[in-house]
């Protein structure tokens, strides 16, 4: 890669500030040039393969982490669901796209989807490094919350048996309750049970499972194979 002086000039300056993901704008105010000459730089960047567009408008450095470029192309977002599952080692399984949260409706752009939650659901997040990500207990309510984000159930449930060793059992529940959604009470007490689980908690859960039956998984059809205490359709 062969850099002019300009170009060598803009691309250690986007390096020494840090812009890993920026736009043409950030180039205007840093190096102090107008959108024209700004444009063109980018464009010659990009043609010399020293950046790339990762969408909507943003750009960024090759090798950048793509946690790091989906919080930053939609924000406020972080990084859950199935993405986070496998980031944190309790699923094996790799989702062709980066699942995030976001406030926001957007779109899916490239290859980074965002789930968009209510301002009172968007918690439970935190940041590691410039990754920006839910916290081990979140990812696995979210995922409760919205299965199909997590590989459905069947996977949902492997993946709290690897994780049980490692998260806080009180941070769990008191981010179910924070939801507010029976679905997530229901299905996380019988996961728990499921898993041996015999805290205090399980009966503070039974308590507030409402009435009426609902699906252990959305996605799949009914069964009829009716668990009383969590008021849930085994449908598996």
């Amino acid at each position: 890669m062969q850099l002019s002086k300009l170009e060598s000039y803009a691309y250690e300056e986007l390096k020494k500030n840090k812009f890993e993901v920026f736009k043409i704008k950030d180039v205007c105010l840093l190096l102090k040039v107008s959108r024209t000459k700004a444009y063109n730089l980018v464009k010659s960047l990009k043609e010399k393969k020293a950046i790339e567009n990762v969408g909507k408008g943003f750009l960024a450095f090759g090798g950048v982490d793509e946690f790091v470029i989906g919080s930053s192309i939609v924000s406020p977002s972080y990084v859950s669901f199935w993405s986070a599952l496998n980031y944190y080692g309790f699923s094996d399984q790799m989702p062709k796209n980066i699942l995030m949260v976001t406030t926001k409706h957007s779109p899916k752009v490239k290859n980074f989807n965002y789930v968009s939650l209510s301002k009172k659901r968007f918690f439970g997040y935190e940041s590691i490094g410039k990754i920006v990500i839910a916290d081990k207990e979140k990812t696995l309510i979210d995922s409760l919350l919205f299965p199909k984000y997590a590989g459905g159930i069947k996977e949902i449930m492997k993946c709290f048996s690897a994780a049980l060793q490692e998260i806080n059992i009180g941070r769990l529940t008191d981010y179910a309750f924070k939801v507010e959604s029976k679905a997530v009470l229901r299905r996380l007490g019988f996961i728990l049970e499921k898993n041996n689980y015999k805290g205090k908690l399980l009966e503070k859960l039974r308590k507030k499972t409402g009435e009426g039956y609902e699906l252990l998984d959305p996605g799949l059809k009914r069964k009829n194979n009716l668990n009383e205490t969590w008021l849930l359709d085994i449908n598996l």
